[in-house]
């Protein structure tokens, strides 16, 4: 499996938009998760969870996923949650089918549940979309259809996608080879942050001329400024 990464962590358990005192369940659940006593944080969550709160639903399998390893009860709960279209669920859930976590491995259910996340804009599903299409995992192998996913979530920051957007670039994988490009999203995904950026910022400088790497400085730049409305796809 070439799929690395998971939608959210529990990091993202959440107050509730709705009466306060489900807010104060929710404050209470993620106090109990971020001090490791996930039964605490079950209990609170659970009640809200079995009326239908989406995002309870979601944290149940957080919960359950991150606090107890428990992928079979994790993907129960995140398949209740996907159905009533939490982006943030069908990734997860995506990412299950993918990696054979609680469920059999299916690729083609993979990108489903991927898809359906990616259309609403969940940033790790559309990379990890992208990556299925590169890799002709559970869809026929589509450079172009990867190239695009890639792009949707580099324009919304994602240093992964950046830098992804960079090797392609490098290797003329359903684009024509050029350098600059590949130097522009490596330089961008290392200002987000990417692990290595840097290196590999440097290691296609090493075939372009002093003008080459200015241009894609500059370009690299324009994108970042723009808040990538100008980026040259």
């Amino acid at each position: 499996m070439s799929i690395l990464r998971h939608a959210l962590w529990a990091s993202v358990l959440a107050l509730s938009s709705g009466s306060v005192a489900t807010a104060q369940s929710f404050d209470r659940a993620m106090m109990a998760f971020d001090e490791g006593d996930y039964q605490v944080a079950l209990e609170e969550l659970l009640p809200l969870a079995q009326g239908g709160d989406v995002l309870a639903l979601y944290n149940v399998g957080i919960t359950y996923e991150d606090g107890f390893g428990d992928y079979a009860e994790a993907a129960k709960w995140y398949r209740l949650a996907a159905k009533q279209g939490d982006a943030a669920a069908q990734t997860n859930l995506g990412y299950m089918y993918d990696n054979g976590q609680g469920v059999p491995q299916d690729d083609a259910q993979a990108v489903r549940w991927y898809r359906k996340a990616a259309e609403q804009g969940n940033i790790t599903a559309q990379f990890n979309l992208g990556v299925m299409y590169r890799n002709g995992e559970g869809v026929p192998q589509d450079l172009s259809q990867a190239l695009q996913w890639y792009a949707m979530a580099a324009k919304q920051g994602d240093p992964f996608a950046q830098s992804t957007l960079g090797v392609m670039h490098r290797n003329g994988e359903g684009v024509p080879q050029d350098d600059v490009k590949a130097y522009m999203w490596y330089a961008i995904g290392d200002v987000n942050g990417f692990e290595g950026g840097d290196i590999l910022r440097a290691s296609v400088a090493q075939d372009m001329s002093v003008e080459d790497v200015s241009l894609a400085q500059l370009m690299a730049h324009k994108c970042l400024s723009s808040g990538y409305a100008d980026c040259d796809w």
